[in-house]
């Protein structure tokens, strides 16, 4: 029962839009970097200021948004001495690292965590006092995912065609680090922006951002050749849905003896975020620069496939890893 919720819940509205993109893209052979332009000056702008802004950011859980910063950083490290022990060229490996470093935190993660802490055996006398807990510290994850994997996920995008300083200048000219700093002097400055003609626009265009990134992944699902059958994608599958999770439990374990101890709730959410499959944005990434898009696309399907099985397992891992 637990899968088949988790799967109508959160992967079938998914993929319900990539295959409105794939037929789209069979009937009118769709543009895709014109839509990838939109994404990236538009609609994902948009989205990082609407969601920072409206989160509630508890500075009690700094050492949530430190531990995510510091799993993304481990998992990178271990992806790029695994591509390099398997000389791997270059423009592959940060495809690789893209789609094993970073996850969909936001269209998967934050919506599962909902899922879960408010359904039984975490309901208590019809209430869900863990909910908000727990939706607080996913909350802080997909902060972090999001300034992480628009600034470092495409800073190392391009770095697989260009020079590093040719990478940074395109970053430099996204408009996505000078959003990520509006939006926390807006929000640290009290300034109520729904009060304002722009939070409409803001709203609308973050609503629209599962359905234009997930068509345009089914429009390159279309034109991409691939099989399943790219070694390196089945491990990288291994590295976001099994090492994550992993490496989360050996960090919580960690923190633990430094003596900054995790709550039993924030042990479980951050435990089950670190299963979250694979970014759909690596996939607009690597079409904007023509790096590896059949191989990122390849990672990015076969990891939110396979993860109905693995999250579903993650979840049940961390109420005995993590009981309450």
């Amino acid at each position: 029962m637990a899968v088949l919720q988790i799967f109508t819940g959160n992967i079938l509205p998914l993929l319900v839009f990539v295959a409105i993109g794939y037929v789209l893209d069979i009937r009118y052979r769709m543009d895709i970097q014109s839509i990838t332009k939109l994404t990236f000056h538009i609609i994902i702008p948009c989205f990082i200021f609407y969601s920072i802004y409206k989160a509630e950011m508890d500075p009690a859980l700094l050492h949530v948004f430190l531990f995510a910063v510091t799993l993304m950083i481990l998992i990178g490290i271990i992806g790029t001495i695994w591509c390099r022990l398997l000389g791997m060229p270059s423009d592959k490996t940060q495809a690789f690292k893209n789609g094993t470093m970073f996850s969909n935190a936001g269209n998967i993660g934050v919506a599962l965590i909902a899922l879960v802490f408010a359904n039984d055996p975490y309901v208590v006398n019809g209430e869900t006092p863990y909910l908000a807990e727990a939706a607080a510290a996913a909350t802080l994850v997909l902060v972090q995912m999001n300034m992480c994997l628009n600034t470092i996920g495409l800073y190392q995008a391009g770095m697989g065609l260009l020079t590093p300083r040719d990478a940074l200048i395109v970053v430099l000219k996204m408009p996505v680090l000078y959003t990520l700093a509006a939006a926390f002097l807006v929000k640290w400055s009290g300034f109520d922006m729904t009060t304002t003609f722009v939070w409409p626009i803001l709203e609308a265009c973050s609503g629209a951002l599962v359905l234009i990134v997930m068509t345009a992944l089914g429009m390159q699902i279309h034109r991409a050749k691939f099989s399943f059958g790219d070694k390196d994608a089945w491990i990288g599958c291994f590295f976001r849905l099994i090492g994550g999770p992993a490496c989360a439990w050996l960090l919580i374990q960690v923190w633990a003896l430094m003596g900054v101890p995790f709550t039993n709730v924030t042990a479980q959410t951050l435990f089950i975020m670190a299963s979250v499959p694979a970014p759909v944005n690596s996939v607009l990434f690597a079409v904007e620069f023509h790096n590896c898009e059949d191989f990122a696309t390849e990672l990015v399907m076969m990891s939110t496939l396979l993860s109905c099985a693995t999250m579903t397992g993650c979840i049940y891992a961390a109420r005995v890893l993590f009981p309450l």
